[in-house]
């Protein structure tokens, strides 16, 4: 498996001051910090913009020893990781063999507890919510086994963030009233046993994930099931960034709407039901989008935001804090150095 170290430097804003602010506030947790030793963080990173992320793991990221990322991680978020963390690259490429892939997982899991059992705080950061189609299940199962206590950090996970970017609400009443989750790669489109006619349900939304790649296959399974070629379905691509973009059509039209398109670089969610065909008339004039905001910026406006909640104690702690950090780089010389791959 591709795996790759490196340290990386904070932001100049302070990446790391959200977390130093959440361990003074009276939240419950340890005054020594916003994570422990030898415990495991296994958080999402959100659909992929950097103002998708929560506060939590904002803390979790900014403060833990050893962070493992995933292949659909941004290095914008990456990079808010403390300056003295290690950084491993553990992501899987797609449509790979399933032994491969259950062998590169195998070896996840087997870091994520080695680590723990070193006495370091580790955060195992996965692209949108953990708990869905994030392998998280088999990560659970190896910490519980081994005796590592673990926290799960759930995300936005790429439906919400689809929809919203659609301008689709994913029910709406009288209209649709549940919301479905599937994969779609190539290898459900060859299981025999997959239920195709659970796509007949009434008044039901269906948000499919890693579905582009399988559009044409899984469109010929719907109509062959009994959906109407006329049933609304659409390709977010990108959602939640400023590339971002939606092709909507039909069950019947959109293979050949997205075919050819390669500037559908994905990630990519379909979304399928009466209410996408819905997004016209609820487009409405769209909010201005803000220029793109350094990662320096996203943490700056995130530590901001939870100041108010910090008690009195609280933010003398952290001015003593920031005031240490401002020292330190004084006397080293301004800044840290810069990301840079480590040693091999």
């Amino acid at each position: 498996q591709a795996e790759s170290h490196f340290s990386i430097s904070p932001s100049p804003a302070g990446s790391s001051a959200l977390g130093a602010m959440a361990a003074s506030a009276s939240d419950g947790r340890s005054a020594a910090g916003p994570v422990a030793p030898g415990t495991v963080y296994l958080v999402g990173a959100g659909p992929g913009a950097v103002g998708m992320l929560t506060v939590r793991a904002v803390e979790v990221l900014s403060s833990c020893d050893v962070v493992l990322y995933d292949r659909l991680v941004p290095l914008e978020i990456v990079r808010l990781a403390r300056p003295s963390a290690e950084v491993r690259y553990v992501g899987k490429e797609g449509n790979v063999n399933t032994d491969i892939m259950k062998g590169q997982q195998d070896d996840i899991n087997s870091q994520l507890a080695e680590l723990a059992k070193k006495g370091l705080s580790v955060c195992r950061l996965k692209g949108g919510d953990p708990m869905i189609y994030g392998r998280v299940g088999e990560e659970m199962e190896e910490l519980a086994g081994a005796g590592v206590p673990y926290e799960i950090v759930p995300a936005v996970t790429a439906a919400l963030a689809a929809g919203a970017d659609a301008r689709v609400p994913l029910t709406f009443r009288k209209l649709a009233t549940s919301l479905r989750i599937l994969t779609m790669n190539p290898t459900t489109t060859k299981d025999d046993k997959f239920d195709w006619q659970q796509f007949l349900a009434p008044s039901t939304t269906y948000a499919l994930y890693m579905g582009l790649s399988a559009l044409p296959g899984v469109c010929e399974k719907l109509i062959a099931v009994g959906v109407s070629k006329d049933r609304p379905m659409a390709v977010v691509d990108r959602a939640s960034l400023p590339s971002m973009q939606v092709v909507a059509g039909t069950v019947g039209t959109l293979p050949s709407l997205v075919h050819g398109r390669t500037d559908l670089e994905g990630p990519a969610m379909c979304l399928l039901g009466d209410v996408v065909g819905l997004r016209e008339r609820l487009a409405g004039v769209a909010a201005p989008m803000p220029a793109p905001a350094p990662v320096a910026d996203a943490a700056y406006a995130m530590a901001l935001v939870a100041l108010p909640s910090v008690a009195t104690e609280g933010l003398e702690r952290l001015k003593e804090h920031i005031d240490g950090l401002l020292a330190a780089r004084k006397g080293a010389g301004d800044e840290p150095p810069a990301k840079r791959p480590a040693a091999a």
